[in-house]
């Protein structure tokens, strides 16, 4: 989507380090922390906080892991390296910021886009994770598992639910724990609630859970008596689609609202509006063009060129005092270059 405002600052990050080389990069760095490239929040901070991301690089492919518990998720590309650029495509790739043995600082670099626009990633080479945690929990027998600390499968036991459940499928959500026992080499389910009375269909889930002891990949893990994964799920069907969903180590069913986001009608018709904003500017109708914009903004407020656009249009319409307020609203979200153009023109 185009921004209208031209008044854009870009900020510069100036990082010193010598050329790297792919074997200092190889193996995993896990996401700790990530921010604009210029220095602001995610705009989506929320979700990004709560989302894993694993980095994985051996020889010329970097691969990247969303979700902790399967790799069924995990997408790969090839990359040339030119001094400390991962080329992953002709118009895009990833920056060697900065690099230890035990940390890594990459940013995003795509063609056309400005550092307000694309994130910078802060991570930790994995196995200092590891080890942390095997100090941490060394005298224990008995561990729960975390996002950061946790046994995998290669699979999705999503899929396979969803498999099992196909002819028999119905809107509910549930909270459990799933239960591993490397030395028993079984798994147990445990449903502490549920939105739905069927005891055939919860019956099913546990039968799928509890035969999927051979699916965990336990390194790391079999010196443990036993590993609990708290987990809720959420079985969807409507006229268009079923679908099962399972978000882990949380007992909390309002963190489905971190996993959706948003609907999907929301975003097609913020979208809609947003170009219909577009238009009325192209044709000097500023007053609807800044409807449009707000009407946008309120049903994906993730898509903060819609505030920028308004902003723009009362400060070339000359009304500072309007243009001012929305500035500030959008500094208020974290944003570098609001702070900076309300800085300039405001203050």
């Amino acid at each position: 989507m185009k921004r209208l405002l031209i008044l854009t600052i870009v900020l510069c990050f100036n990082f010193n380090f010598g050329q790297n080389t792919v074997s200092e990069l190889s193996g995993n760095w896990i996401k700790y922390k990530a921010e604009m490239k210029d220095g602001s929040e995610l705009l989506d901070r929320l979700l990004e906080e709560k989302r894993y991301f694993e980095f994985i690089i051996s020889k010329n492919t970097l691969c990247i892991t969303a979700h902790p518990t399967h790799r069924s998720k995990q997408s790969c590309l090839h990359f040339t390296m030119i001094d400390n650029f991962l080329k992953t495509s002709p118009y895009s790739g990833f920056l060697i910021e900065k690099i230890t043995k035990d940390s890594l600082i990459i940013s995003e670099k795509i063609d056309g886009l400005t550092p307000d626009k694309e994130k910078r990633i802060y991570l930790v080479n994995k196995q200092v994770l590891l080890d942390t945690y095997k100090e941490e929990y060394k005298n224990r027998k008995n561990i729960v598992a975390s996002e950061l600390f946790t046994p995998y499968t290669n699979s999705s036991l999503e899929f396979e639910l969803y498999d099992a459940l196909k002819h028999n499928f119905s809107n509910h959500e549930l909270i459990g724990k799933i239960t591993i026992y490397p030395l028993k080499k079984k798994v147990t389910t445990q449903i502490t609630y549920s939105t739905d009375t069927d005891s055939t269909r919860l019956k099913t889930i546990k039968k799928v859970i509890d035969k999927s002891f051979k699916k965990w990949n336990l390194t790391n893990f079999n010196e443990y008596e036993s590993i609990e994964l708290p987990f809720i799920l959420k079985s969807i069907k409507t006229d268009v689609l079923a679908k099962i969903d399972i978000v882990y180590f949380t007992n909390n069913l309002s963190d489905f609202d971190t996993l959706y986001g948003n609907t999907f009608q929301n975003l097609r018709k913020a979208a809609e509006l947003f170009d219909k904003g577009i238009s009325e500017y192209n044709d000097k109708k500023y007053q609807s063009a800044i409807e449009y914009f707000n009407e946008s903004y309120s049903l994906n407020n993730k898509n903060i060129d819609a505030l920028y656009n308004v902003a723009s249009i009362y400060f070339q319409s000359g009304d500072k005092e309007n243009a001012c307020k929305v500035w500030k609203e959008i500094s208020e979200l974290g944003q570098v270059t609001a702070k900076e153009l309300h800085k300039k023109n405001c203050e």
